[in-house]
């Protein structure tokens, strides 16, 4: 992550907590069908959060930038909800999502430093952030590794084909 434009214009930039009471204030990032299969239908996504057990183990975060516009959603899932690929310890990135019209302009570096700061903060003891991403998804593959993620070599089958698994270490 060496590009300056991880750390240039991120301050005024923020990571929002949300729950799945807040759906509506995601409904701004409608990704297109190619890129919805892969991260999950919001319907799907907000389920999973309004289960009773995802309470502090599951947590929604809306990425908005300076003016507040909301341009990036993401989910955290660690402990008990985290998926059979993850490691005990581990942290797990689902449904990351980038406001189209602003994919390929930084958002998503912005996105993940912010996340990174977020778990020098509440998760310091964290080693890893994980995910898994579909072997299908090459400009996924690619951005994800442009941002400092790493293939593990690892593989998981799942009903939308294989899951490549990657980690980015954290602090």
């Amino acid at each position: 992550m060496g590009d300056d434009t991880t750390t240039l214009d991120i301050a005024d930039w923020r990571l929002e907590p949300i729950s799945g009471a807040d759906r509506d204030v995601v409904e701004v990032i409608r990704l297109p069908p190619e890129q919805e299969e892969f991260a999950g239908s919001l319907d799907e996504v907000f389920g999973r959060l309004n289960e009773s057990d995802a309470v502090g183990l599951e947590q929604g975060f809306a990425v908005v930038e300076p003016s507040g516009e909301i341009v990036g959603f993401f989910v955290l899932r660690e402990g008990l909800r985290r998926p059979p690929w993850a490691p005990p310890g581990t942290v797990s990135l689902h449904s990351f999502r980038v406001r189209p019209g602003l994919q390929g302009k930084g958002v998503g570096r912005r996105c993940i430093a912010l996340l990174e700061e977020w778990f020098s903060r509440e998760r310091p003891v964290q080693p890893q952030l994980m995910l898994a991403v579909n072997a299908r998804n090459a400009p996924a593959i690619a951005a994800y590794q442009k941002i400092g993620f790493i293939d593990t070599g690892d593989r998981y089958e799942e009903g939308h084909g294989p899951q490549l698994i990657f980690v980015k270490p954290m602090g």
